[in-house]
Parts: C-alpha cells; structure tokens; sequence
C-alpha cells in the first residue's frame, strides 16, 4: 500500500496519484493534489504525520502504548538484541578512538560519539527494545487515567527489556574477549577498554546518576524525532547527533556500561600486568573493577538516573506541555485574514485567550464578506437575482444541532452516541460548551481497530478527536462558505500576490474550473464566543439552494436553460 505524500486540513491523507478520504468530513482528496488539502497545514520532513507538539506526543504514545502489549518472547528476544547492538556501537567507538595520540580531545571524542549513534539508529530501524527507549512507555501509563498499563505491569516491561538488554551485552562482552579483540593496536584497544572503565567507576553515586539523567533525556529526544519522519535515511540522520552530543559529553548510558564495565572485569585478568602499568593503570585504579563496585558505583545510580531523563524528563514533561496546548484547536492557515467576529464581547480574560485561538481556526470574515466581485462578472439579471438572494443568508440558515461530548466518553459510548443521533461526527467539548475537537466516525472506528475492538479499550474520545479545525460563526455570509467548499481559487486564478501568472501553460477558464475542486471540510462546527452552537454540513446546500430555486421560479424569475 502506497504511503501518504501529504494531510489534510482534518488529519486525513492520500497517496501519490490516488485518491484519498478525509478522516473529518469525508471529503475525498483528489489524485491531483498528490493528497494535501489546500488548507491543511502542510507536515514536516518527508511528509510525517505528526505537525504539532500534541501529534508527536500521540505518535510517541502510541509507540509506547505497543511496546506495553508485545508477548513476553518477543520482547525479550528484541531487547537482547538491542544490547548487542549497543555493545557493537561501544566496540565502534573504541576502535576509532584508540590511538588517537596528539589528536584533539574533542574531536576525538566527536568522531568516536558518531560511530556509537551506529548501536542507536539499528535499535530504532529495526524496532527492537532498549531499556532507555522503553522507559518512555511511561507516557501512555500516565495518560491512561482508568490504569488500564498498571503500574506493577509497566515496571515489568522495563524489567524484561533491562534483563533481555543485559543478556545480549554481556553476550557480545564474552565474545569479545574470546576473539581476542583486546589486542589490537598492540593491546591499546584492550588499555582503552580499561581507562575508560576505570574513569567511569570514578563518579560519585550524585555524578554518576545526573550524568544518567543528561544521558536519556537526549536519547529519548532522538527517538522521538525519528517520529517526524518515515524516510529511513532521515530517521538515522535525526538520531545522530542527540545521540553524539551524549556520548562525547560523557553522560552515562546503563546498557553501554552494562557491556563496557564487564568487559573491564574481564580483561583485567588477560591482559599483561605489565602493559597496564606502562600506561599509567597501576593496582588501586584496577582494584575498582569488582563487581559489587560495579553494580552498586555505576549500573544502579545511572539506571535510575536514565528512568528519570527518559520517562519523566522526556515523556511525562512533554506529555504535560502537550495537555497544555489541547486547551483549544492549533491553528489552521487560511489564505484569509483572521475572522474578527470571534476576537471580540467576551469578559473573561480566559474567554478571550480561547475565543481569540479559535478565531484563528475560523473562516476569515474578510473571506466571508467578499461578495459578487469574486464570481464571474458576465452573469444573466436571473443569476443576480439568485446571487442577491443568497448573499442575504448567512451560516445559521444551514445550522443544525450536534451533539457534544466530553473528551474521556470512551470510544464504545460515542459510537453509540453517532448511531443515536444519526450523525457520523460529534464536538468534544470542554466546561461550557468551549469546542476542543470533532469526532467522527472514522476516528472511532481507527481507535476501535488499534485496539482489537475490546469493549474495555483504553482510548478516549479525546485521543482520538481531531484538532485542527475549520470553524464559522452564526451570522457569517453564506456566499464564501459555499465558496469554500466548493471552489479552490488557487487553482481557478493562479497568480502571485503581485498579480503574476504562475500557472505554467496558459488553460482556458473552463478547464481551470473543471480543475479547481476544493478539498475541504464538509461538516463545520458553528461557534459563537468560543461555544458551539451546532454544525454546518454540505449536504444541506442541497435542500436550501434547492428550495430557494423553487421560491425564486415560483415568484415569476425565470428558471435558467437547462
């Protein structure tokens, strides 16, 4: 199946030189757009999905929330193998940093920090478990306020992936030191091994906890950039540097250490007493490398200091500014100024931040009050007559009620809900009847899917609803409404805003129009001062226009040729 080139305004997308379907309003998006509504918001990097904060953190959540559910095998068997990769990534920066002589320090370090990222970009290509990512499953067991993840399970997972990362690190430790790899370079590789051990087992249990914390909180910012995009090649390049910045910084990784430290363990009985002591290794810097030192000096204090880089740091913080920014819809740009008749007579100064954050999401009353200059000029006396009569209309003339929900009605009861009223679509609403979101019926059956249709799934209308809306208000002009959904005036007049044609080859009106179709929301909520009101569905244009047809034939204004 061919993967989305591009969003629309409602979250939905389509392929490349096929039609897609808005996931709001079912509006089709034509193969001629390459998929992309013209007033969506366009997505980042290699058309991903997510475009905002609050969509990174459901992409991530939803990551996480998969992790939860993988049978024990299988996430075992992942997270050994992410502990190979990561002691192949620390085989890497070895190598390329031993013998590094009068080079300079820091880059050095740089080069070596590149070379390790290798261990992170296999963990995340081939989506296998690293403790240090799998903390971030933390995300999906806060917001799951009915506990679904419990706590005992959550702490299980990570115990698994820990257990299954440290079998596959001290696996490739053993073979290692089985193949003799500390002898290249004459044995520096092996003296490198052992300074670099020693340095780490130097750390207080404080330093050695924060450099743990520094550690994952670039780690899982690596992890979830690669969420902004599908492209293989950019994902690796988005992981690279959070991960050398760590690495060179020297922060403290507890899956790298849990191969690098047993690895010194190890050696220390190979290796010839007297080349350690020719580089400056003498018996109390050796002594060090105990396991109790190992274990209680190191492994635990950067474990628990990566817990708090990742899953708090990282994933809860991030989660808590999302939940900030889910107070009202993101903006949608139009090619219209924002519409003033929602920035203005509400008191409350908290009423006027959202009603001024919806008016950005709003149809532009610039847009709505364009009227017979923005249609052909050439028009019949009946055709004026219509276009009058229409112009006197405005958006209640096709309102009708729509039901409201709140954001935690689980996915079951809004389903219901639609069946009831006989609706595809539902507001999710806030205290007051504020509009944050719309739900349809496709959003729910996706969440339904996501979670084999139990009946006791954790999603909620509001993981679910979308955000970025298109909004009107009741007394808005009903002429550029009908305009918006039905005409793409880029496409009709493509020219610049300095007048210029940029259409390419010349096309005659006519084909521009046949051309011209807009790939817009055909159910808009209606809102007044930040409150919803009702909705306005396209559909409806068919009865009005079709009874003011009738009324205008009636009244002895001649009905147009067919």
């Amino acid at each position: 199946m061919n993967r989305a080139t591009g969003g629309h305004a409602c979250g939905a997308s389509g392929g490349a030189g096929r039609a897609g379907v808005c996931r709001v309003c079912g509006e089709s998006i034509g193969a001629e757009s390459a998929g992309v509504c013209r007033v969506g918001v366009g997505s980042a990097l290699d058309g991903a999905n997510p475009q905002s904060l609050s969509a990174l953190v459901d992409a991530v959540c939803a990551s996480g929330a998969k992790k939860l559910t993988k049978p024990t095998g299988q996430r075992v068997a992942e997270a050994c193998y992410a502990g190979m990769f990561i002691a192949l990534a620390f085989v890497f920066y070895l190598t390329v940093t031993t013998g590094a002589g009068d080079a300079p320090w820091g880059l050095v370090r740089l080069v070596g920090a590149l070379a390790f990222s290798v261990g992170l970009m296999l963990v995340v290509l081939l989506q296998v478990e690293l403790f240090t990512g799998t903390v971030l499953t933390a995300m999906p067991y806060v917001r799951d306020v009915r506990g679904k993840a419990g706590f005992r399970q959550l702490l299980s997972v990570w115990a698994q992936v820990f257990v299954g990362n440290a079998v596959g690190a001290l696996f490739m430790a053993l073979l290692i030191v089985l193949g003799g790899v500390w002898q290249l370079d004459g044995g520096l590789w092996g003296i490198q091994v052992m300074s670099t051990a020693t340095h780490k087992l130097h750390h207080s249990a404080s330093e050695a906890f924060f450099l743990g914390v520094l550690c994952n909180f670039l780690v899982c910012l690596g992890i979830w950039l690669t969420h902004l995009s599908r492209s293989v090649l950019t994902k690796a390049a988005l992981l690279m540097l959070p991960v050398a910045l760590f690495v060179s910084s020297g922060f403290e990784h507890s899956i790298a250490n849990l191969f690098l430290l047993p690895l010194a363990w190890l050696l220390q009985s190979l290796m010839p007493t007297s080349l350690l002591l020719s580089h400056g290794l003498d018996v109390a810097a050796l002594s060090a490398l105990t396991p109790a030192n190992i274990l209680f000096a190191n492994l635990l204090p950067v474990t628990l200091g990566n817990i708090v880089g990742g899953a708090l740091l990282t994933g809860v913080g991030f989660l808590a500014v999302a939940r900030l920014s889910k107070t009202s819809p993101p903006t949608t740009h139009y090619p219209y100024p924002a519409n003033a008749a929602l920035s203005a007579s509400k008191e409350q100064p908290e009423a006027q931040a959202e009603e001024a954050a919806l008016s950005r999401t709003a149809l532009s009353r610039t847009a709505l009050s364009l009227k017979a200059k923005c249609y052909q000029s050439a028009v019949t006396e009946e055709s004026q007559t219509m276009n009058s009569y229409l112009s006197t209309l405005n958006v209640s003339s096709l309102a009708e009620p729509i039901v409201c929900i709140d954001r935690g009605v689980s996915l079951w009861q809004a389903l219901k809900q639609m069946n009831d009223a006989g609706s595809t679509c539902l507001a999710v609403v806030a205290g007051g009847g504020r509009l944050v979101g719309m739900l349809t019926l496709q959003d729910v059956l996706r969440g339904l899917w996501a979670e084999e249709f139990s009946l006791d799934g954790a999603y909620v209308a509001g993981d679910l609803m979308s955000q970025t809306l298109s909004t009107v208000a009741p007394d808005d002009s009903l002429l550029p409404l009908i305009e918006f959904w039905a005409v793409d005036r880029s496409s009709l007049f493509p020219v610049s805003t300095e007048g210029h044609w940029i259409g390419g080859h010349y096309q005659a009106y006519e084909e521009r129009l046949r051309q011209a179709s807009a790939s817009t929301p055909s159910v808009l909520p209606v809102v007044q001062a930040g409150v919803v009101e009702g909705m306005v569905r396209r559909e409806r244009l068919l009865e009005l226009m079709t009874s003011a047809f009738c009324e205008r034939s009636a009244s002895g204004v001649a009905a147009p040729a067919n």
